[in-house]
């Protein structure tokens, strides 16, 4: 049996879908496996699903002034020609926000099967997406299944993952079994402690002021290795300001950064911390999905969809409360002596 798993989200998004992914690939030999993914999240999907075939897609990100679909349209056009020419038996998407262009490629395949959870923009009261919807399912059938209310321990997201992949083998999934692993990458441990500060949302990032207060409570702790912090290229210059101000507090151990690496080698610097620091961003799901300790001071925009959760019970989640407080003041609701006892847990595992 081939099987087509579409996934066109970000690296975040990829890792959570991972024990998903494995499950399908694990069922039916990689080599009967074809994913679809972006571009930039192709290179860490290969690594872990080395025996599968790759469709990439070159979505483009929104930018002001240009129209995002017709740039992608246009973008993604060889890519939907092979999508185009697939044949299998059955196509999973694990993605429940489907615009347009998403459905078209949910489409596109000659298969035999379709399954994908339910499309939760279909929430909102747009006359042309359920238009789309509705001859969609007249014409092609697909088998959906009903997004799903999050769980202790099991965000929307993830049960939504446990539920299509149950529907697609024909038997329950535990939890356990559904959860975000790497079996190309596991954790090791070092003599430090890494730190990923910044997401691609300012507003998500808990500020220096804050980390340089928790990890002051918790000096004693730090390793010989000290802290590394590790970011984007494109964050360099807020990396070093960040060390700077943790140097000029006066913490009592070494403060260095990482040079930027590519994102199938970043599991790599995961796996050689001894404890994993970061906000809601990819870095949160690698702990998760190589089982590092950690500890996530996450915002709690979309709360119970993307987290909290623990494959092993290392990884503690300090949640904000973005909806309640609002996005100026989320911090003030995740106290610097919390994240300093959620570090002290952690490391003490």
């Amino acid at each position: 049996m081939k099987i087509v798993v579409l996934k066109p989200d970000a690296i975040g998004d990829f890792l959570i879908a991972c024990g998903a992914i494995r499950l399908l690939a694990d069922a039916v030999g990689e080599e009967n496996l074809v994913l679809s993914v972006r571009t930039e999240v192709e290179p860490l999907a290969r690594r872990e699903f080395p025996g599968a075939a790759f469709i990439p897609l070159p979505l483009q990100r929104r930018r002001r002034g240009r129209n995002i679909t017709a740039v992608n349209i246009y973008h993604c056009f060889p890519a939907w020609l092979k999508l185009c020419r697939l044949r299998a038996d059955t196509m999973v998407c694990l993605r429940s926000m489907r615009n347009f262009l998403t459905t078209a490629f949910f489409i596109s395949p000659r298969v035999r099967r379709r399954v994908a959870p339910e499309n939760v923009l279909l929430r909102a009261k747009r006359v042309r997406r359920h238009a789309v919807e509705k001859w969609m399912r007249r014409i092609f059938r697909p088998e959906l299944v009903p997004y799903p209310a999050p769980r202790a321990g099991m965000p929307s997201d993830l049960e939504s993952h446990r539920l299509v992949v149950a529907e697609v083998l024909g038997r329950g999934v535990s939890d356990a079994e559904i959860m975000p692993i790497l079996r190309s990458a596991t954790w090791r441990g070092g003599n430090h402690w890494l730190l990923c500060p910044f997401s691609s949302n300012k507003q998500k990032d808990y500020s220096p002021e804050n980390w340089i207060a928790s990890l002051r409570e918790v000096a004693s702790l730090v390793p010989a290795g000290g802290l590394r912090l590790a970011g984007a290229g494109n964050q360099r210059d807020r990396l070093e300001e960040f060390a700077s101000a943790m140097r000029e507090a006066g913490l009592p151990f070494p403060v260095a950064v990482d040079e930027a690496v590519d994102l199938s080698v970043f599991p790599e610097t995961v796996s050689k911390a001894a404890l994993v620091l970061t906000v809601d961003t990819a870095t949160a799901h690698f702990a998760c999905a190589m089982r590092a300790p950690a500890v996530i001071v996450a915002c709690g925009i979309n709360p119970d969809v993307y987290g909290p959760y623990s494959p092993d019970g290392r990884q503690h989640w300090l949640v904000g409360e973005w909806d309640r407080v609002g996005r100026s003041r989320w911090q003030e609701t995740v106290l610097p002596a919390d994240v300093a006892s959620a570090i002290r847990r952690a490391a003490s595992a």
